[in-house]
């Protein structure tokens, strides 16, 4: 069930999922919201495999993005994500929702969503607040590392929507090296002029779904064992 569509009667002893987000650049061939995309597509599959032990909660899509500074990107500081999560996680628990299940499509909200997890679960003697983050460098077969808009994002896309992927952007990369300390003391774009943080694009639409597939049963097993 989605939150926004229930009645206050159906909100009690429900687990909530909140898929969350970003807004940057992936690249020139990927969509601004792509970990939100793929957040929510995960988010969805497991609302409609349990609809009645679920409340799917509104995407979360502004996120944590400053290792894109210089990219395009919309997003809010750390201390305002988590103030914000905080007060909203309060919230949820005062409603009477059982728990929560955070799924995390973007890498650099990790350590926020950790830290309000730990906020909210350290001082909370029954509502708990799980984090599952979706990365990017399973094994695919494809090229690795993948780090950003490399193989992985991209057949994911190419699943999920296939139209928004600009194939023919791919070709404009010409470099897909990057210098060591991206994500931690550089910037993507100090990094990698063409915004990509991997090892070549191959574009699996097929693969794209599998493991789209393989993160929604994996999340639904976290599901089954906080219901249990």
């Amino acid at each position: 069930m989605e939150i926004l569509k229930v009645t206050r009667e159906e909100v009690p002893g429900k687990v909530g999922i909140i898929p969350i987000g970003s807004v940057e650049q992936h690249g020139p061939h990927l969509p601004m919201g792509t970990d939100s995309l793929i957040a929510e597509w995960v988010a969805r599959q497991v609302e409609r495999r349990n609809e009645k032990e679920v409340l799917l909660f509104p995407t979360i899509y502004y996120g944590c993005s400053l290792e894109h500074n210089g990219f395009p990107y919309v997003g809010i500081s750390y201390v305002t994500m988590i103030n914000y999560l905080v007060d909203l996680l309060n919230a949820t628990k005062d409603s009477g929702i059982k728990s929560i299940i955070i799924i995390n499509g973007h890498g650099g909200n990790r350590s926020v969503l950790d830290i309000v997890a730990r906020q909210i679960n350290f001082t909370s003697s029954s509502f708990k607040v799980y984090v599952f983050n979706i990365y990017s460098d399973e094994e695919l077969g494809l090229p690795g590392p993948d780090l950003h808009a490399g193989s992985v994002e991209t057949s994911r896309i190419k699943a999920i929507d296939k139209d928004l992927v600009k194939d023919e952007k791919i070709n404009e990369i010409k470099d897909f090296s990057y210098k060591e300390g991206v994500f931690s003391t550089l910037t993507v774009k100090e990094a990698n002029q063409y915004g990509v943080i991997g090892n070549g694009i191959v574009v699996d639409a097929e693969k794209g779904i599998m493991s789209l597939i393989e993160v929604v049963n994996k999340v639904e097993e976290l599901l089954k064992k906080i219901i249990s």
